[in-house]
């Protein structure tokens, strides 16, 4: 006769586990914590990798600390675009992205101004002149989600 009694005890246990976790989890979405950025990174070959980095502050973007990162591979570029998206909490950020035609995973620079070498670009428009952009230039205030998050490479 006990035996019913702890089997049901057994399976009810984890199934209030379970719920626990899905309305936390619930709780925090509801709570407008994360947004949804996305968008389309055009001019990308599709022979290559690219990499995306997104950025929480001047220093982490000088140093290359990523508050997030992730690949695009090949196969999911079409007609020399890719879609990408991520989820992020409400702050200021930049995303850069490269596509690693060497396959080092790192952006190359050389030439006279030791420019990029690989195509980039980040999610605000930036066109180069001698320098490179500094964080304040390139942030944007994410504080809703953004459907139209697009980057253009420069390729030098």
């Amino acid at each position: 006769m006990k035996t019913p009694i702890l089997k049901s005890f057994a399976f009810f246990i984890p199934f209030m586990a379970a719920l626990v976790l899905f309305f936390a989890a619930a709780g925090e979405s509801f709570a407008g914590s994360l947004f949804m950025v996305s968008g389309f990174i055009r001019g990308l070959t599709g022979e290559h990798k690219a990499y995306v980095y997104i950025y929480s502050n001047e220093s982490d973007y000088k140093n290359g600390i990523a508050a997030k990162s992730f690949i695009v591979f090949p196969e999911n570029v079409k007609e020399s675009k890719a879609q990408y998206r991520f989820l992020m909490p409400s702050g200021e950020y930049l995303i850069h992205v490269f596509e690693d035609k060497n396959g080092d995973k790192k952006l190359n620079r050389g030439g006279y101004f030791n420019s990029p070498s690989e195509p980039y670009g980040y999610y605000k428009r930036y066109r180069p002149f001698l320098n490179s952009p500094s964080f304040e230039k390139l942030k944007f205030k994410l504080t809703k989600e953004i459907k139209n998050a697009n980057i253009n490479l420069i390729k030098n």
